[in-house]
């Protein structure tokens, strides 16, 4: 999987545990932490000198550990610059250690100072450096913090600019949750990207990502995942012909699915398997979906259930079927995934294919499963926060359980498989937060893997190129006026 995408397009993502060490090694070998803090600091005054016209206000909120260090000495560097500059000081105790340093700095070239409750006051159009809370803040913030983030981003909503220090306050770097969190335009974060940043709430409360390292050691450790970002389809068209290619080259795709009332769905997925580029495609449903389907697109062929066994519409043993879209609870609907089970062909599983996955036993083929959240739930046995405090994990163990590759669905995608290190695409889309979403990336997914035969690699490729679209979609047709067909015409579009 790799190869296909280049190693240079993943970055890794890692949690608290692994910074932390990298920051003790980087003060071992340097012989002082201070150094790193005024770098961290540098770096923020810098990317707010870029960004900020020098004549706009700006507040720091500072907490009382590193992360308000930190804070406390970009304070410094842009009074000292000539910023009309403001510090609200939000510490719960005495400051100790580096954070100690940053205040003696700050104290001896008298930044405007104030307690942080005044900040309620506060109703100026401005800058805010949220420094708050650090990575080590993995709980709810406390009332009086969380009163703090709830105006920040009012000031936000009403035209103010928020750069976050690190992370921003609320969010848990390792699981991305968080109950009130600092909405941030730009988030600078430290060595290395956190996971956190990547999965749950974290992308909606992170607008722009800017990784600084600040010379810190490099250390070869653990990642909890790598990150595709949507860059990637900039330049990468998944799904490309060849000049001496055929139908037969690009595989032949089988929608099993649509029972009454559901045919939009099976339809939805048969259209993103054609538009994704597969050879062909073949849809099984009742007859009334038969009809709709041929009338928006002749291309896919149409086996009415009257008309044989679901075998009927597959190309041999290479053919790829999607089951669960539209394909019901009800006694039609088992019945097409025992048969699917039987023709042992590899299997995009997802909707109500999940449910009767996690009744039956599966001895069919090879597994794509797309679950979002609340499947995850039921197919592990868990509740939906267990599944949302640990993204990561919970993927993981859906591909031991099930012994699939698993594409867990969300603000960004967590695509996990026995064996390989996951992988988070995607990026927020909110356009894509309505029914038959889910029924296009199923398509898009199993025209990846009559592609390019892998599994994993269909899955990472398929989840990136299906959100990428949807936010081109999005861009034109707006996130309420878009359907998730439509995303179909912005596959190729660059």
């Amino acid at each position: 999987m790799i190869e296909r995408i280049g190693q240079g397009h993943l970055t890794g993502l890692y949690d608290v545990a692994a910074v932390r060490q990298i920051e003790q090694a980087s003060f071992a070998i340097e012989g002082d932490s201070f150094p790193m803090m005024e770098r961290a600091a540098y770096a923020i005054y810098r990317h707010i000198c870029h960004r900020q016209p020098s004549t706009r206000p700006i507040v720091v909120l500072a907490g009382g550990g590193n992360n308000g260090g930190d804070g406390v000495l970009v304070a410094v560097l842009l009074h000292e610059a000539g910023f009309d500059v403001t510090l609200f000081d939000a510490a719960k105790r005495p400051r100790t250690g580096d954070a100690l340093l940053a205040w003696e700095k700050l104290r001896a070239v008298n930044v405007p100072v104030q307690p942080a409750e005044a900040f309620l006051a506060y109703d100026r159009s401005a800058v805010v450096v949220d420094a708050l809370l650090g990575i080590g803040a993995l709980g709810h913030p406390s009332a009086d913090f969380a009163a703090l983030i709830d105006h920040c981003n009012h000031l936000r909503q009403s035209g103010g600019w928020t750069l976050a220090v690190d992370v921003p306050s609320g969010l848990n770097a390792n699981t991305g949750s968080g109950s009130t969190i600092i909405e941030a335009d730009m988030v600078v974060t430290f060595i290395v990207d956190k996971i956190g940043l990547r999965i749950n709430k974290g992308p909606a409360c992170c607008h722009e990502i800017v990784i600084e390292s600040l010379q810190a050691a490099d250390l070869d450790l653990p990642q909890c995942a790598h990150f595709l970002a949507r860059s990637f389809f900039r330049t990468f068209q998944p799904c490309t012909r060849y000049g001496d290619s055929h139908k037969g080259t690009y595989g032949h795709v089988a929608v099993l699915g649509g029972d009454h009332g559901f045919g939009g769905a099976a339809i939805m997925s048969s259209e993103a398997a054609a538009r994704a580029g597969a050879g062909t495609v073949a849809l099984y449903s009742r007859g009334v979906t038969i009809g709709a389907a041929l009338c928006r697109n002749p291309s896919i062929m149409g086996f009415d259930e009257a008309q044989g066994e679901p075998g009927s519409v597959l190309r041999g043993n290479s053919s790829i079927i999607v089951l669960g879209p539209g394909l019901g609870r009800l006694e039609w609907g088992h019945r097409l995934f025992d048969a699917a089970a039987q023709l042992h062909c590899r299997t995009v599983l997802d909707a109500d294919g999940l449910r009767l996955l996690a009744s039956k036993h599966w001895e069919g083929g090879e597994l794509i499963i797309t679950p979002h959240p609340g499947e995850a739930a039921f197919l592990l046995g868990i509740s939906i926060d267990e599944v949302l405090n640990d993204l990561i994990s919970a993927a993981e163990q859906l591909a031991q359980k099930y012994r699939a590759v698993v594409i867990l669905k969300g603000i960004t995608s967590v695509i996990a498989k026995q064996g390989e290190v996951p992988v988070v695409v995607g990026a927020p889309c909110p356009g894509l937060a309505r029914g038959g979403s889910g029924d296009v990336l199923t398509g898009i997914v199993a025209a990846c893997w009559a592609y390019y035969q892998d599994a994993f690699t269909a899955a990472v490729i398929g989840a990136g190129w299906h959100n990428d679209a949807a936010i081109k979609c999005a861009q034109e047709k707006g996130d309420i006026g878009m359907f998730p067909q439509e995303l179909l015409m912005y596959l190729q579009k660059s």
